[in-house]
């Protein structure tokens, strides 16, 4: 099926495309298919967004204020368009949605400035692409006519959905735990509803892999998308850098056979401070930028865990190529950086190499060492197979030390992970990727805490690189937190009897605040309510362009809040494509002015952008690298991360509620983390399951909220619910599709009588 984005993409060209030419483009050889164009052609023309020029060719029309982006609706119905150039949201009333979904990419017409506070508004003239072709639905028969009727599970699509009935099928639609996967034919047009088939009855109780595959297909994630039959190009063994002799190290912690690779490091002490290495997989020069298996890895866009198993983001033959394999030869990236005693990076340089790693750290080997006493002359058991690597180990886990402190990139809270044995690939560090807009607190038990020092290190490395040669990359920027925020949540650490020493002027910034919560009893808490104020992370595309003014970013990067990443392109395909570039520079970038200059620069070097005079790359090369970097592919890399994350949290969520099912009805010790108005939130303990209480089952008094003290006063008895109060609570009610807990307060009352029963049993 062809979308209305496929075909303004083929004529997003200035000379315009004749209709026959078109047809070739979007590769249509059927007349159903050629006229269904036709059709297109003619309602986008009515529309104003295409034209037909004077010569018969068909061009888009730049002269209208048609802007692109994203619906965005609410459960409660609210709904507004994410622009892609990234200016304000613009509210579409339900009128005005024009059969546009939840997540369609779109084309919007502003019909209202924004005053103040109010959005502009808008009214959707087409859709674009649509996101959902899969959903999960209840299926129910229709009173009057009694067909089939689906119901989308997700409330932010509230329509009715008309289905094709299969006689061959008999579905059980009376029971209640089954829900539906559909597959929509035929979205809404004008009056008409959409259509859909069913795929599959899923059901709600079918064990951790029936778990697996309802988020899977909730968050639209496909597991199985066909990879092309291209083998990766074979990689040139000239000018690559032979490090086989080097006693690099592999650092993991994930358990599970189909893991994602990690880099390899090494590192040693250097003119009173530490040389380290980081050589990581290539998969850039394996692949031709815009070719076949190119394409594919942009749709995969990321791996995906699955709670203790990984949906890979490399095909079989990618993988087994890239991976670092132990005692065996491997092709890498590897970047040299010098730090001095106190961790300053002093000098790097970026090389092709070829290495071949000795041995895999672990947990284990990280434990042993950590509980080692420093004078202890004896080795355990558990070190004597890396016995001769710990001088190694000790160097990096020193220098990480120093990077952590002097480099710290983002923000580092605790991690609230429950330690079942379906999370335990979650539990760990996962290197240089930030779901929520903060990473785990550094531990020298984990080796991928370890590891993820070194990454994000490298990736602020490669930023300052490409961005002194001009070059285009991908990057995530690590946003200042509102100081409005800030002092919010130091209200609340007061309030929590928590001392905090100010500012002359009376602020206090984010490593301040979470440096003063590390002795709090409360740390938990305050963890949790900073998560809340933190930006989210979205990926943004660097390209220079004349006349602009970068130095802002420039200032950004030197100061180590933004990173490039490119240190792991088994996770994504950011990585890959930053690879990309990289990779251009070291094996097609120009060292000298001219064929017959002497003098070479160097293009791995730091600084050496400053040496460079003349065009970097050739003008086909050139040509090759901005045709495959534009905000299209940004945007949709940012659309797969929503998923990824959205899938993490659903997963960690769903086993919450599997475990909270097992104790309802039953007394458990929990702590509220939340007010609001409506009532108070609570995780029980040992769970890190998170409840609401409502207000309306307090039932004893009329409860007010005072949002600045956190808590809840009865207007009589002046009882109070507040911040980080322990209370006994009862599991009432758990929904595992809505990710929802209800919970019950358990009144001191309650409790005295069951204590007396309880004594009363025993005598």
């Amino acid at each position: 099926m062809t979308s209305v984005l496929t075909i303004l993409e083929s004529l997003d060209n200035e000379d315009g495309l004749e209709i026959s030419k078109l047809e070739k483009t979007l590769k249509l050889t059927k007349k159903i298919d050629r006229d269904n164009l036709n059709i297109a052609i003619k309602a986008l023309t009515k529309l104003g967004i295409v034209e037909n020029n004077i010569d018969e060719k068909l061009s888009i029309k730049r002269d209208t204020e048609f802007l692109q982006g994203r619906v965005r609706c609410s459960s409660k119905g609210y709904c507004f368009v994410v622009r892609e150039d990234q200016g304000e949201d613009i509210y579409i009333r339900e009128a005005n949605l024009n059969n546009a979904w939840h997540g369609d990419s779109v084309i919007v017409l502003i019909t209202k400035d924004g005053v103040k506070r109010r959005a502009p508004e808008g009214s959707i003239q087409c859709v674009l692409q649509r996101y959902n072709d899969i959903l999960l639905a209840k299926v129910e028969p229709s009173k009057l006519t009694g067909e089939l009727k689906a119901y989308p599970l997700d409330d932010r699509i509230a329509v009715t959905i008309e289905l094709e009935n299969d006689i061959d099928v008999n579905y059980n639609i009376n029971n209640k735990d089954l829900i539906y996967e559909i597959k929509i034919i035929k979205y809404p047009i004008a009056q008409f509803k959409a259509k859909a088939k069913i795929v599959r009855e899923l059901s709600i109780n079918a064990g951790v892999d029936g778990d697996i595959e309802l988020l899977l297909s909730k968050n639209n994630i496909f597991r199985h998308i066909e990879a092309p039959k291209i083998a990766p190009k074979k990689i040139p063994l000239k000018g690559r850098e032979d490090l086989t002799s080097q006693p690099s190290l592999l650092f993991e912690s994930w358990e599970s056979k189909n893991s994602p690779s990690l880099p390899a490091l090494f590192a040693e002490p250097y003119e009173g401070g530490n040389r380290i290495w980081l050589h990581a997989p290539t998969i850039a020069e394996r692949v031709n930028l815009g070719g076949k298996l190119d394409k594919y890895l942009k749709e995969k866009g990321e791996v995906i865990c699955l709670g203790n198993s990984w949906l890979e983001f490399l095909n079989q033959s990618l993988a087994s190529a890239s991976d670092l394999k132990l005692n065996e030869k491997c092709d890498a990236i590897s970047l040299i950086i010098d730090i001095n005693s106190v961790g300053t990076i002093t000098d790097w340089k970026f090389i092709l190499s070829t290495i071949k790693p000795q041995k895999l750290i672990t947990s284990k080997h990280l434990k042993a060492i950590n509980n080692r006493k420093a004078t202890s002359k004896s080795v355990p058991i558990t070190l004597k197979p890396i016995k001769d690597n710990l001088e190694v180990i000790y160097n990096i886990i020193h220098c990480s030390k120093l990077i952590n402190k002097t480099n710290n990139v983002c923000i580092k809270l605790d991690e609230s992970v429950p330690n079942l044995e379906r999370l335990s690939e979650l539990q760990k560090t996962f290197p240089g990727r930030d779901f929520h807009g903060w990473s785990k607190t550094y531990d020298s038990f984990d080796p991928q805490s370890i590891i993820d020092v070194y990454i994000r290190l490298s990736n602020n490395i490669l930023a300052k690189h490409l961005f002194g040669y001009k070059l285009p990359f991908i990057y995530k920027e690590h946003e200042e937190i509102d100081q409005s925020s800030i002092n919010e949540l130091s209200k609340t650490a007061l309030s929590l009897d928590k001392k905090l020493i100010v500012n002359v002027d009376g602020t206090v910034t984010t490593s301040e605040l979470i440096k003063s919560f590390e002795s709090s009893t409360e740390k938990q808490i305050l963890h949790k309510l900073m998560k809340h104020i933190i930006p989210g992370k979205h990926l943004k595309l660097f390209k220079d362009v004349p006349n602009l003014n970068n130095e802002e970013l420039k200032y950004k990067i030197t100061n180590n809040n933004i990173e490039s990443p490119w240190t792991c392109p088994s996770l994504n395909y950011w990585n890959v494509y930053n690879q990309f570039v990289l990779c251009s520079l070291l094996t097609d970038g120009k060292n000298k002015a001219t064929s017959r200059s002497k003098e070479t620069v160097n293009l791995g070097k730091k600084d050496s952008w400053n040496d460079v005079h003349w065009d970097i790359f050739s003008s086909k090369i050139n040509e090759n690298i901005d045709k495959n970097s534009n905000l299209r592919l940004v945007h949709n890399l940012n659309e797969i991360r929503k998923k990824t994350k959205s899938f993490r949290n659903n997963i960690i969520s769903i086993a919450q509620g599997r475990e909270a099912q097992k104790i309802i009805g039953k007394e458990v010790c929990a702590i509220i983390t939340g007010v609001q108005s409506y009532g108070f939130f609570a995780e029980i303990d040992d769970l890190t399951t998170e409840g609401l209480v409502h207000v309306s089952t307090l039932g004893d008094d009329w409860y007010e909220y005072r949002s600045r003290q956190n808590l809840l006063v009865g207007r009589k008895n002046k009882k109070t619910y507040q911040l980080a109060q322990k209370i006994n609570v009862r599991v009432l009610k758990v929904d595992i599709l809505k990710n929802q807990v209800d919970l019950e307060l358990v009144k001191e009352n309650e409790t005295e009588l069951k204590n007396d029963l309880d004594i009363d049993t025993d005598n």
